[in-house]
């Protein structure tokens, strides 16, 4: 294994002497990380960034977060960030297959973070996805004389502070934004829509059938129709002719599953969030059906005495990010900042980067307005607690099987979840057995053309 030539011939041109750290396979960022050990903070990264003025490429500690308002502040710009094929094409040499951060090898102007050049040694992409260069401090300053150097990035100090080591909050006197406060405080609280309203009088009406929820479903000609080709879909797999909500509720999806759908959908759709972008609409519903589809799917194998009400684990997947589309009704400009700060902090969870932009997470905020709408405790504890492993209540059984149905459907690039792993503990807890729960997901795999089918309907 070696390092590429043109790369060699750059570091010999700027003086620069180096020592080569060699891997034993390729692997993602995060897991080159782990493999170095206790040399993993002095690791850095690049994020491909544009605005008006062209290209540029930001370099920084892996494991600080690029804060784009500082950025922008700075600069007196905003800037976006590019997607990976564009930063492909910012390097000088096509074969290069990683991204060493050498100016004369980049297409596009690098800033620098001001604590890498304070770091006593950084390790950075050698071209060669099983090579990493390691530098000195001296040699550091060497490599970026040329760039720009700025102070853009917040430390594991300042991204964690004011949480204890679980990640909650205990002090957010430091945080830009009291979104709590604000949104104590607005009159714009979407208030909860009339079909909506009415569902959740059905609920608790004894002499409620499918008669009277095809009733309410029927108000909606978009909501009867998804329901209505919902269950008509392979999915439910019923041979004959769902010609009537009547039919879909009474020979296909049954009564608790057309409310809770129905209540789902109507509550999602009553606010106004942007399209695109990691916390988006798009990615919301394709998120939503996944997940309500597999913690369904994971609610079947448990043991039949053990498992939750089957709708209202549907309604919990189908609604557990739903903080994410008020934050986005609510704060427009806060939500872009958010969506655009994931995009240049992948390997940082998004309720760590909500909670350092803006005071407050998606399922804090999510679960108040839940609160406030008087929706189910259920639904509750899955919108505030579902990426909490440690988590216990009377109704966690509901946040715990969203847990492992979003860091099982990250497995398949979907979703929110920073970790794959599934917690032994919380499988116990749920007396879900490891290898039944990737079959669950599997099966999602095999339903995935219909669901992404269903998730657009959504979206449209």
């Amino acid at each position: 294994m070696s390092i590429p030539k043109s790369v060699i011939e750059q570091l010999e041109n700027c003086e620069v002497t180096y020592q080569v750290i060699e891997l034993s396979e390729f692997n993602h960022a995060n897991k080159i990380a782990e493999s170095l050990g206790d040399e993993a903070d002095n690791l850095l990264r690049t994020v491909a960034l544009n605005n008006s003025a062209g290209d540029f490429v930001a370099v920084l500690s892996h494991f600080s977060l690029l804060d784009m308002r500082a950025l922008s502040v700075q600069k007196g710009c905003e800037y976006a960030v590019s997607s990976s094929k564009r930063k492909s094409e910012l390097s000088k040499e096509a074969h290069l297959l990683s991204f060493p951060p050498i100016g004369e090898l980049c297409k596009a102007k690098l800033i620098v973070d001001s604590s890498v050049l304070e770091m006593s040694e950084a390790i950075i992409e050698s071209g060669n996805p099983r090579v990493l260069i390691k530098l000195q401090q001296s040699e550091i300053a060497k490599l970026f004389a040329d760039a720009e150097v700025l102070s853009f990035a917040a430390s594991k100090e300042r991204l964690y502070a004011g949480r204890n080591k679980d990640g909650n909050e205990v002090d957010v006197s430091f945080t830009p934004i009291r979104l709590k406060q604000r949104v104590n405080e607005t009159f714009d609280l979407p208030a909860m829509p009339e079909i909506a309203q009415d569902i959740m009088k059905l609920r608790v009406d004894p002499s409620a059938d499918a008669t009277k929820l095809a009733q309410i479903v029927k108000r909606d000609p978009s909501l009867a129709a998804q329901v209505i080709s919902w269950a008509s879909s392979p999915y439910y797999g019923y041979q004959g002719k769902v010609d009537s909500i009547e039919t879909a509720i009474a020979r296909v999806l049954g009564f608790e599953l057309v409310m809770n759908l129905a209540l789902g959908i109507s509550i999602g759709k009553s606010l106004k969030v942007p399209m695109d972008g990691p916390l988006g609409v798009r990615e919301f519903w394709k998120q939503a059906i996944y997940s309500a589809s597999l913690s369904e799917k994971l609610c079947r194998t448990m043991p039949v005495k053990q498992r939750p009400e089957r709708g209202l684990i549907y309604l919990s997947g189908l609604l557990h990010n739903f903080g994410h589309l008020l934050l986005g009704h609510i704060f427009p400009p806060q939500f872009n900042l958010v969506n655009t700060t994931i995009l240049a902090n992948p390997q940082i969870a998004v309720e760590d980067i909500e909670h350092y932009v803006l005071g407050v997470t998606h399922e804090e905020i999510g679960a108040w307005l839940m609160t406030n709408w008087h929706m189910p405790d259920e639904l509750i504890v899955a919108v505030q607690h579902h990426h909490q492993e440690q988590f216990w209540s009377k109704h966690a059984v509901y946040s715990n099987i969203v847990l492992i149905a979003n860091r099982l459907l990250k497995r398949l690039g979907i979703g929110d979840a920073t970790d794959t792993q599934l917690p032994q503990s919380t499988l116990d807890l749920l007396a879900i057995d490891e290898e039944n729960a990737e079959s669950a997901l599997r099966d999602i795999e095999l339903e995935s053309e219909t669901l992404d089918i269903m998730a657009n309907q959504l979206v449209a």
